[in-house]
C-alpha cells in the first residue's frame, strides 16, 4: 500500500491479496507477510473505531433535551 493512499476497507483487502501473491511467489517471507497481516488488523480495528466513534457523535448530535431526560 502506497503510503499517500487513503486507509478504506478496499485498499485494505487489496494490500492483503497483493501480500498473499507476494508470499506465494516467495517474494517475501512468511514472517513479512504476518507482519503485513498484523498491520492490516490494527489498520482494521482504526477503521472500525473510528465508524463507532462517528456513529456514536451522530446520535449524540440528534439527542434533543427531552430525549436525554427519558434516558
Amino acid at each position: 500500500m502506497k503510503s499517500t493512499e487513503k486507509a478504506n476497507t478496499a485498499t485494505l483487502l487489496r494490500h492483503a491479496f497483493d501480500t498473499l501473491k507476494k508470499l506465494n511467489a516467495k517474494v517475501i517471507s512468511p514472517d513479512e507477510a504476518k507482519a503485513h497481516s498484523d498491520l492490516i488488523k490494527q489498520s482494521n480495528n482504526l477503521l472500525k473505531y473510528e465508524l463507532d466513534r462517528a456513529k456514536a457523535i451522530s446520535r449524540i448530535e440528534n439527542l434533543e433535551l427531552r430525549d436525554i431526560e427519558e434516558l
